[in-house]
């Protein structure tokens, strides 16, 4: 079985704060470069699982956008649809960790990064011959990669191929301006499952605080609807349907992307042809697996996956 995955790919940057405010210099814990950008960390996620995963996106000719590009094949994701823009810079997520465990994120630049240079010619082709597409969000605030997704969607659905979005609406970075809740809704036409953080994403979406309400709401009559949880686990809702599973008791280490691993572990499970809950327990189970390790490409192997479910 082989996915798609259409979307950002960027890296990921790494400090931690000296536990001393006038620490030595040569004390202070050295960066750490890894492998960021939320459709990124999806692929990477499914290849360790053991899936044929393409990869559809756009980098700087830059040397992040080859430590990008790196990252994923040393996931074993295939990335000869990846282009490269000498135009725009590779995205590099700042994550700047205090000694409280707290994070300071920044994001540069923050507009103008390579990811919105995709384009629809690199999408629409992609889709033939593959059974699952997955997209994430952050595309669909920049052109032309906005259009570039609604047509590898738009396609893929006319091919039979089920299609999956993660809206990652950042909301708190970028509200909703310039007609965006339009184009979410428009993705969420072209999609089979849509997966998002219940309050922030799927409930801010649907206008309902209630993750269940909110999540049956936009599911419709069409499509399953995962709202995630955190902690708690996760719910899935469609017509006249909820099903809910319980998270994994972890010691946290690194939460970035773990909805992106939920997401993987999910789609795994469907494809081999899990049932709902079932799916629903892989995804807590990678991501539980994921937060447990420094970095959002900490996701766990197939076998891995298997021990900790085992158990």
């Amino acid at each position: 079985m082989t996915v798609l995955v259409v979307g950002d790919a960027n890296v990921d940057l790494e400090i931690r704060l000296p536990q001393e405010p006038r620490a030595r210099e040569h004390a202070n814990p050295d960066p750490q470069l890894f492998g960021g950008g939320s459709a990124a960390n999806t692929a990477a996620a499914l290849a360790r699982l053991g899936l044929d995963c393409r990869f559809a996106g756009t980098v700087g000719d830059d040397a992040f956008g080859r430590a990008a590009v790196a990252s994923l094949e040393s996931a074993g994701v295939d990335t000869r649809l990846m282009t490269t823009t000498p135009d725009l810079p590779t995205v590099t997520v700042i994550a700047v960790r205090q000694p409280d465990g707290e994070r300071l994120i920044y994001v540069w630049p923050p507009s103008g990064g390579a990811h919105a240079a995709l384009e629809a010619g690199a999408t629409i082709g992609a889709v033939s011959g593959v059974d699952w597409l997955h997209v994430s969000g952050i595309c669909l605030r920049v052109r032309p990669a906005r259009e570039a997704l609604l047509a590898a969607m738009s396609r893929a659905r006319a091919d039979g191929v089920t299609v999956s979005f993660d809206l990652n609406l950042r909301l708190e970075n970028w509200g909703w301006e310039g007609g965006f809740r339009d184009v979410v809704l428009a993705a969420v036409e072209h999609s089979d499952v849509v997966l998002g953080a219940a309050r922030d994403e799927v409930g801010a979406l649907a206008g309902n605080e209630n993750p269940v309400a909110a999540a049956t709401a936009l599911a419709g009559s069409q499509r399953i609807v995962v709202a995630r949880l955190g902690a708690a686990g996760a719910i899935a809702c469609s017509e006249g349907s909820v099903v809910a599973e319980a998270g994994f008791e972890v010691a946290v280490v690194d939460t970035v992307g773990a909805g992106d691993a939920f997401n993987a572990g999910f789609i795994a499970s469907r494809l081999r042809g899990g049932p709902i809950g079932e799916a629903l327990r892989w995804g807590n189970a990678v991501a539980a697996l994921s937060i447990g390790e420094a970095g959002a490409r900490s996701s766990p192997t197939a076998g891995q996956l298997e021990s900790f479910l085992s158990r």
